[in-house]
C-alpha cells in the first residue's frame, strides 16, 4: 500500500507519522517543492510541484491514495491535478468554500475525493451526518469546538495554534447559521456569548462562528444549525475591545495578527481541544464529546486534525469507500459503517469520541 502526502508542512508531517505507525505499514511518500527540515523516519521525500499537472500525475502514479495538505491558496489547483490523475484523495486544506466544483471532473477521472476531512470541519460534520441518518432527520444540530491553552496567558487568555490571520477571521467573518428555518449571518462580536459548562474544563464562553460551511446546503431541511467556538472566560472581552476599536479590519488587522502570533505562540502554551456535537429530532438526541491534549511532539489541534485526515486516507487506500466524485465529510457520516471506521481508527490512536447518549 502506497500513500502520497502532498505537503511537507507541520500538518503533512503529522499525517505522515500517523500513517507510518500503523500495523499495515504503508509506504509513505512526502511530496513538496522544498524538503522539510526533518523527514519522518521511514518516509521517502520527493521534490516536486503538484501545481504542474504533468508532475502531479507522475508523482502520484501507482499510489493507493493521496493526502493533500498544502496552503489553501494553492490547494484548489493542486486538487484539480490530483483528481485528474484518477487516484483517491483526502483533502484537509480548507479553502474558503469546499471545492465541490471539481465533482464532475472527479467522476470523469474515477477519483474518490473526500474534502474538509479535519476535525472541525471534518469529524464534526461526519457526526452531524451520522445523527441525521440515525434519527431519520434533524430538528437541530449544534457544534461547539475550540482549541485553547491549558494554562491561558493573562489578559489575552488564548494562544495561536494556526495562522494568526485565519484565527482573527473567526471573530469578524459573518457567521453563517440557521435559526427558526431562516439563514442568518451575524457578525460574531455583535452577538452575546453563551456559557457552556464542560464536565472537565468547567465554564467556557461560546460564540457563534462561521464553521458550518457545507452543512447548511447539505441539510436544508434542518431548521436550527450553528457552530460555536469555545474560549476561556475573559478572552472575548479582549477581542471585543479590538473589534470596537476597529483593529480587526483594514491595515490594523495585519498588525494585530502579527502581534498575537509573536506574543502568544502555540509552543509556549500547550493546548487542549474540546469538541461537542449535539443533534435532536423530536424528543430524541444524539451527542458526542472529544477532548484531546498536546503530546510531546504534536498539539491537540494538529493531532485531531491530522489523525482524522489519516484515517480518511487509509479508508480510501483500503478501498472501503470508492465512489467517484468530490465528497463532503457529512456524506461519510451519513453512512454508519464509514463513520464507524473513522471513529474506531481515531480511538485506536488515542483520540476518543465519546458517545454521550449511550454511554
Amino acid at each position: 500500500m502506497r500513500i502520497v502526502v502532498v505537503g511537507g508542512g507541520m500538518q503533512g508531517l503529522v499525517i505522515a507519522e500517523n500513517l507510518l505507525a500503523r500495523p499495515e505499514k504503508p509506504e509513505v511518500t512526502i511530496v513538496d517543492v522544498r524538503k522539510p527540515a526533518q523527514v519522518p523516519v521511514g518516509a521517502t521525500f520527493i521534490q516536486g510541484d503538484v501545481l504542474d499537472a504533468t508532475q502531479a500525475a507522475t508523482l502520484v502514479k501507482g499510489a493507493d491514495a493521496a493526502v493533500l495538505a498544502v496552503p489553501s491558496r494553492i490547494s484548489h489547483a493542486a486538487l484539480a491535478n490530483l483528481i485528474a490523475a484518477g487516484i483517491p484523495v483526502a483533502d484537509v486544506c480548507f479553502t474558503p468554500d469546499p471545492p465541490v466544483d471539481l465533482d464532475a471532473q472527479a467522476k470523469k477521472s474515477g477519483a474518490c475525493c473526500v474534502v474538509d476531512c479535519g476535525v472541525a470541519p471534518g469529524l464534526s460534520h461526519m457526526l452531524v451526518g451520522l445523527a441525521h441518518t440515525e434519527l431519520g432527520g434533524l430538528d437541530s444540530a449544534r457544534i461547539l469546538v475550540g482549541g485553547m491553552p491549558e494554562n491561558p496567558p493573562a489578559v489575552f487568555k488564548h494562544a495561536v495554534y494556526f495562522n494568526p490571520h485565519d484565527l482573527l477571521s473567526e471573530y469578524v467573518r459573518p457567521a453563517r447559521a440557521r435559526k427558526g428555518g431562516k439563514d442568518i449571518d451575524p457578525a460574531p462580536m455583535t452577538v452575546p456569548a453563551e456559557t457552556f459548562k464542560d464536565s472537565e474544563l468547567g465554564n467556557l464562553d461560546a460564540f457563534i462562528s462561521d464553521g458550518l460551511r457545507s452543512l447548511l446546503p447539505s441539510f436544508p431541511d434542518v431548521p436550527d444549525m450553528a457552530e460555536l467556538t469555545l474560549r476561556w472566560p475573559g478572552h472575548l472581552d479582549a477581542m471585543r475591545d479590538l473589534y470596537e476599536m476597529g483593529l480587526l479590519e483594514g491595515e490594523a488587522f495585519q498588525g494585530v495578527g502579527a502581534t498575537i502570533g509573536t506574543r502568544y505562540p502555540a509552543e509556549k502554551y500547550p493546548d487542549v481541544l474540546l469538541m461537542v456535537v449535539e443533534a435532536t429530532r423530536g424528543n430524541k438526541k444524539r451527542a458526542w464529546r472529544l477532548i484531546d491534549r498536546r503530546t510531546k511532539n504534536n498539539s491537540a489541534m494538529s493531532r485531531t486534525t491530522g489523525f482524522t485526515t489519516a484515517a480518511t486516507a487509509m479508508m480510501l487506500a483500503k478501498k472501503q469507500f470508492t465512489t467517484p466524485g468530490v465528497h463532503l465529510p457529512e456524506a461519510i457520516g451519513k453512512d454508519p459503517k464509514l463513520a464507524k471506521i473513522i471513529i474506531d481508527d481515531l480511538a485506536e490512536r488515542g483520540v476518543a469520541v465519546k458517545d454521550l447518549v449511550t454511554a
